[in-house]
């Protein structure tokens, strides 16, 4: 049967919703019996005390899941803003806010190197002084932090631009911080009329979604550009025959982020396509697609504890690691980067080469990929746990209107 598409919403259609606790039962994290589904699911609609608050971790399954297109997704995540408004942020959590500073993506910029700040800085002229172009490709925070996944001549033609404070607002999106994510999107909607873009090509499915489907639906900030997912624009060039491949012979457990979902069955088989076309055969975990289990980044969105994060993506890691193939493969830059920080903390337990799509499409271009992944995570765990330590001694929480 092929996957849905669903709709952004701004708050949970409740009169869409019979209670048959579905998107609860059947989730790949919660799996909750079925009496226990619809018990959560009045509890979730009545604001009342939910398990499913403190142990989902954000994937969308349910949304793809629901029979009658409900947006239970879009429930979770207001309990949680409620909560966060009522009782604050603990400290540590202001280390993936984009616009408190210090914060992680600001850190981990000290330990780029020197050819890598030049790419970085680069793409920042890009925004602040746009060549002469209507397409480019927006470089997010999550490439930023690893400028190196995109250092190819495969982008030589064509304009890269970017900057932090140029953020998509998918992490206030995703705690609930809707506030904060409007004002990111009309910033992004403001820059893109001052640089006169007509299409923007993204290597962030997260952006591309915000950028596409949540800003008009939820926001109301509609951009006035073609967006264009990364993958599609490579697939499109290598049919095209504009870049020129050699078949890469082996076989990848494919990890597929939360945001493909949203669009059918779209783009999960748009990136199994054009792994075909360079030559690698894809193996699906036991838990793939829709289905898939959470690389750990949103897990923090329901506890905004730590452990979380790291139990969640170790688990992913663990079920990617047993799945026989040569290689795993993902294409979200924020999958892949916690993917190397969470192993570094397991201290290398997993084994298994872990690559970008672009690091494959690279190397089947006849480029050798800089590999850099594991180096950036532990001078990301190096830069990071002192300040993490230093905001856990301190405890208490904060609201976002302040300080």
């Amino acid at each position: 049967m092929s996957l849905k598409k669903f709709k952004f919403t701004k708050e949970f259609i409740a009169d869409r919703c019979d209670y048959c606790g579905r998107c609860l039962a059947e989730c790949p994290v919660l799996r909750f019996p079925p009496d226990k589904a619809v018990a959560e699911m009045h509890a979730l609609v009545d604001g009342a005390p939910s398990e499913a608050l403190d142990r989902c971790t954000g994937c969308m399954a349910c949304n793809s899941i629901c029979p009658r297109d409900a947006d239970p997704h879009t429930l979770i995540v207001s309990r949680w803003s409620e909560r966060n408004k009522r009782e604050g942020l603990p400290y540590p959590a202001g280390l993936v806010l984009p616009h408190r500073k210090p914060n992680l993506y600001t850190l981990a910029m000290r330990s780029l190197s020197p050819q890598e700040q030049a790419l970085v800085r680069e793409w920042e002229r890009n925004l602040n002084d746009p060549p002469p172009a209507d397409t480019m490709i927006y470089a997010g925070c999550n490439m930023i932090l690893q400028p190196f996944v995109m250092n190819s001549a495969i982008f030589r033609d064509i304009p890269i631009f970017g900057a932090l404070h140029l953020c998509c607002g998918e992490p206030f999106y995703r705690m609930g911080c809707w506030d904060e994510a409007k004002a990111a999107a009309a910033h992004v909607q403001q820059e893109f009329r001052r640089m006169n873009l007509k299409r923007v090509i993204m290597p962030c499915l997260a952006g591309y979604h915000l950028f596409k489907h949540v800003y008009p639906a939820v926001f109301d900030t509609p951009l006035d550009v073609e967006v264009i997912s990364i993958e599609d624009w490579l697939h499109d060039r290598i049919a095209r025959g504009e870049i020129a491949l050699a078949p890469l012979h082996m076989r990848a457990v494919i990890h597929d982020n939360c945001w493909p979902k949203a669009s059918g069955d779209l783009l999960f088989d748009k990136v199994r396509a054009l792994l075909d076309a360079i030559g690698v055969s894809v193996v699906e975990p036991p838990n793939t697609r829709e289905r898939a289990l959470c690389c750990g980044m949103c897990a923090g969105a329901a506890r905004l504890q730590l452990r979380d994060i790291v139990r969640t993506a170790g688990e992913r890691l663990r079920e990617l690691e047993q799945t026989p193939a040569d290689v795993i493969v993902n294409y979200c830059g924020g999958c892949d980067w916690l993917f190397n920080v969470v192993n570094v903390i397991y201290l290398s337990r997993y084994k298994k080469p872990r690559y970008h799509l672009l690091e494959l499409v690279q190397q089947a271009a006849g480029e050798a990929p800089a590999r850099l992944g594991v180096r950036r995570a532990r001078q990301v765990i190096r830069t990071l746990t002192p300040r993490l330590i230093a905001r856990y001694l301190r405890g208490g929480r904060f609201h976002l209107e302040n300080p």
